[in-house]
Formats: structure tokens, C-alpha cells, sequence
């Protein structure tokens, strides 16, 4: 019996070690395949340098409406100080009057009342973003020369702040209350029994109580009647409800929840550039994960490809890359971050470790020979960095199924900013520092 048990013991340990092994070889091949396809993706390509370009208004079509700018990665100094030299060149040059972010309307537009005004610290306004990847020196710089640009241009030159995003409702509570009570559409018990407990905590949701908000949001809406796009405050009541009701939605649908979210997104952007239209220039800027902005997208209906699809050529889409990248990412699941490396194996961004100040723009239109080396390039599927704002160990393991995106930027985009390196953000407090 003892001869059996040690006989058992002995395979055990031999099963146990040669599993061990087993993992060990799939770990070392994967990386190594890993480490060689960023040693081939990192080679020096001489032929892109001659199409290198700088990012500038002058390069983009004088009909675009909607100019979208994407971030590769959230978390990061470089994507995030992108925006405002984008918005800066099309304001200046070309006449743009209002910047959209992804980020909920409600808060964006408590935000751009005091950007029309003149008060408030940009480093302070920063807090009302939900995303606390907004809560950065970059962003408060943003919203700085929004301020700084409205105390001296002239009325119909002003820039308008937006968001047309929907995930934290929460947000329009306060100003849903007051419009709707200086304007007799709802009594404060009328509208606290319905919203209150949903839009402040401890949010008691359900698809019940989002039921029933739609309903009480559909009543107010028609009680208010068209708005007056000239009325700041009408037209953001509007807007508000129609963002606070896609959120009730999201607990109403059985839709796929990344596919409602990116219609949502795209009708907001539509609602906001009609806005533009009748009260500013008729142009947007607008900024969003690359993921949101691309006009192809192999996993679902985007809002890129929805905007692609209404605006045509009068929709511009910049998407960006970099070859290497500390972000400032959150813990899936978790309320902690960190800070984690990673690596494109695009073979685009490393060349910008050639170009002035590490980065460059191609524009695809604009290649000088269609037959070249470097067009056919661009219209060949590869690896592009798409990070969201969720890590987890399992990503190391497995890149080309959830950072490494797989397709041709050419089809994707009309455009891609390439950055050599980026670097993590950092989270201001609540005091502003």
C-alpha cells in the first residue's frame, strides 16, 4: 500500500512539474513571439519620413463640420494636451466655435457657464468631470483657453464647451430641478418622486424606476415645447433631458450596451453641431477614445461609423497612435490605479523617433504617390495601439485581444497623429494641485 502511495506521489509531482513546464514554454513563446514582433515593427522605414507632416489646420478640407480628434490612451499627458492643439488651430484658422468631449452634457455644460462668463479656476472646474481622467493639468489648460479666448472675441466667435456622453446622469439633477420648477413644468414633489432617488444616492435604479423616468422626462420635454437655441439655459434643459433619457435607456434596452451608447453618442454630436449651426460657426471639434471616432469598426456599429455614414466627407476623423506609453490606467474593477508600460507594434509610431519633437501626422489624401511604398502601407492591416481605461494582468498575455488593434489606418481614419513616446497623466486633487 505505502509502494503505491510514494508510485502516486511520484507521478503527481511529475504531472505537477511537467505542467509547470508546459506553462513556462506557452509564457516564453508568447512573449518571445511578442519581443520579435516589436523588434520587426520597430525598424527604420526611411521612405515615411518624406511624408512626415505637422499637425495644422491648413491640411484639413475646408467643408468638415466635424472634426474628430481620438486618444489611443486615456491616461496620458500627450493625447490629453492633443485636444487643445487641435481646437487652438481650427479656432484660430478655420473659424470653429465649440469643442466636445467625451464626457456627460450636463456636467460640460455646468462647466461652459462659467466658460462663457469668465469665472471660475480652471483648475477648480476640472472637478465637475465625472471621469477623474479629466481632472488633469492638460484639461484645466483646455478649459483656460476656452475662458481666456471668450473674454475678447467678439460674440459670434465665442467658443461653446460640450459633452455627449451619458453614463453619469447624476449630473443634470440640479439644473433638470431648477429649470423645471422656474418654468412651472414640474412641482418639487412632482419631480423629486420620480428622479430623486435615481439621479442622487443611494440610486435606487432599476428598469421599473428608468421606465417611469422616461415617461416624467417625456412629459417635461413636451411641456417646455420646442427650445430657443439662442436661450443657453433652454436649450441645455433640452439636451439634458435627452441625455439623462438615454441613460435611462441603458436600463430599459436589451440592446448591446457598447452599441446604444455609441448612437447615443453620435445623435448628440449631431444635436450639438446643429446648435453650432444656428448659433455659431456650424463647426465642432470633438474628442473621444480612437475606438469611438474611427469610421470602420470590425466589432461594432461606432459612433465614428454612424458619423461617417451622416455627414460623409464633412466628417474628418484623426486618429492617433503611439510606439510606447505609461499610462495612468484604473484597475478593472477596482477604484485603485497605476501606472503600466506598454507597446504599440506599430510600425508608423516608431518611426516618429525620427520626426521633429518625436511626433508627425499623415494625411491620407494627401500622400504625394498613391502607388508608393508608404500608401500601400497605410491601407495594410496593422497593429495600433487601442487602450481603454481598464487593466488587468490578463493583457500582458494576451495584447493582440485587447490593446493591439488590428486594422489599416487608412480605412479607419483620414488622418493619424504618431506619437514615439507618452506619458501618465497626473490626477489633480480637489484643491487644484
Amino acid at each position: 500500500m505505502l509502494n503505491i502511495l510514494k508510485k502516486m506521489l511520484k507521478f503527481c509531482v511529475r504531472l505537477l512539474l511537467g505542467l509547470i513546464l508546459l506553462v513556462l514554454g506557452i509564457l516564453l513563446f508568447r512573449f518571445g513571439k511578442q519581443k520579435i514582433e516589436e523588434v520587426q515593427a520597430h525598424r527604420a522605414l526611411p521612405e515615411v519620413r518624406a511624408e512626415m507632416q505637422s499637425l495644422s489646420a491648413n491640411h484639413i478640407p475646408a467643408n468638415v463640420s466635424v472634426l474628430a480628434i481620438g486618444e489611443a490612451v486615456h491616461g496620458s499627458r500627450e493625447f490629453q494636451a492633443l485636444k487643445l492643439s487641435v481646437l487652438r488651430e481650427m479656432v484660430e484658422k478655420q473659424g470653429y466655435t465649440a469643442f466636445a468631449l467625451e464626457a456627460d452634457y450636463s456636467e460640460c455644460a455646468d462647466i461652459n457657464r462659467y466658460l462663457q462668463s469668465g469665472e471660475g479656476k480652471p483648475e477648480e472646474l476640472v472637478q465637475k468631470f465625472s471621469f477623474p481622467i479629466y481632472h488633469t493639468k492638460e484639461m484645466a489648460e483646455l478649459l483656460g483657453w476656452i475662458q481666456d479666448w471668450n473674454r475678447t472675441a467678439p460674440e459670434e466667435k465665442k467658443v461653446r464647451f460640450y459633452g455627449f456622453d451619458m453614463q453619469n446622469p447624476e449630473t443634470g439633477y440640479a439644473f433638470l430641478k431648477q429649470y423645471s420648477l422656474a418654468h412651472g413644468l414640474a412641482t418639487e414633489a412632482e419631480f423629486d418622486a420620480v428622479l430623486k432617488n435615481i439621479l442622487t444616492p443611494p440610486y435606487s435604479l432599476s428598469p421599473e424606476s428608468a421606465g417611469q423616468a422616461i415617461v416624467f422626462l417625456d412629459g417635461l420635454r413636451a411641456k417646455a415645447g420646442d427650445a430657443d437655441m439662442r436661450d443657453a439655459d433652454a436649450r441645455d434643459f433640452r439636451m439634458e433631458l435627452t441625455t439623462v433619457r438615454q441613460a435611462m435607456e441603458s436600463w430599459t434596452s436589451t440592446e448591446e450596451s457598447n452599441t446604444l451608447r455609441d448612437r447615443d453618442m453620435a445623435e448628440n454630436v449631431e444635436a450639438i453641431r446643429k446648435i453650432e449651426a444656428e448659433i455659431g460657426s456650424g463647426k465642432i471639434v470633438i474628442s473621444a477614445h480612437d475606438g469611438h471616432i474611427e469610421r470602420v469598426n470590425p466589432i461594432y456599429t461606432s459612433m465614428g461609423v454612424l458619423l461617417a455614414q451622416n455627414f460623409g466627407n464633412d466628417y474628418y476623423a484623426i486618429g492617433t497612435d503611439v510606439w510606447k506609453v505609461r499610462d495612468n490606467i484604473k484597475s478593472m474593477g477596482e477604484a485603485k490605479r497605476s501606472i503600466q508600460t506598454f507597446v504599440s507594434c506599430d510600425p508608423l509610431a516608431a518611426q516618429a523617433r525620427f520626426a521633429a519633437g518625436q511626433q508627425y501626422v499623415l494625411y491620407f489624401s494627401a500622400l504625394s504617390d498613391e502607388e508608393s511604398r508608404i500608401a500601400a502601407l497605410v491601407r495594410t492591416p496593422m497593429r495600433m495601439m487601442q487602450l481603454g481605461e481598464g487593466y488587468t494582468f490578463l493583457m500582458r498575455l494576451l495584447p493582440d485581444r485587447s490593446y493591439r488593434l488590428k486594422g489599416a489606418p487608412a480605412a479607419y481614419y483620414d488622418a493619424m497623429l504618431f506619437l514615439y513616446e507618452a506619458h501618465p497623466i497626473e490626477i489633480l486633487n480637489g484643491s487644484g494641485s
